[in-house]
């Protein structure tokens, strides 16, 4: 796998849960501001899409790489990665059940605790094997390249 691709994809998705956790811990859980959640999830699809986009277009001169780093990005975290991480960054347990995300296809269910754990590990193993399969041809195709020319 191409380490930039590695580093982006990192940064972006550390950076996307200490967003959730300042803004929806901090703010919405502290003040009871429950009613405004659909506006908060609204603009945090936007804030993900728009973090997807900005990485793409860094990583647009490695071509499939910047394909696969914006699935890659949506993909772990709609995972519940993101909320394994969430707790983490708290040094807080993972709850045994998170009825909210109970309705997310790509996370076993009951959602929660170690469901959720295994949920997040069973994705991060098809991210890393299809970015494997890509560095594979990537490479096989660039090697190609350079010994026809």
């Amino acid at each position: 796998m191409h380490p930039r691709v590695i580093v982006a994809l990192a940064a972006g998705l550390g950076f996307y849960t200490l967003t959730d956790v300042l803004i929806w811990q901090r703010i919405f859980e502290a003040n009871s501001l429950y009613q405004y959640a659909d506006q908060y999830h609204l603009g945090y699809l936007a804030s993900l899409t728009g973090m997807v986009a900005v990485g793409m277009a860094m990583l647009y001169d490695l071509r499939w790489w910047a394909l696969w780093f914006g699935a890659a990005f949506y993909l772990l975290a709609f995972s519940g990665l993101e909320d394994v991480l969430y707790y983490w960054l708290q040094l807080k347990a993972i709850p045994s059940e998170m009825p909210w995300l109970d309705s997310n296809p790509l996370i076993l269910h009951p959602a929660g605790g170690w469901a959720l754990v295994a949920s997040v590990g069973f994705w991060l193993i098809v991210v890393a094997l299809s970015g494997r399969v890509l560095g594979r041809i990537t490479h096989r195709s660039t090697t190609t390249w350079q010994t026809t020319s």
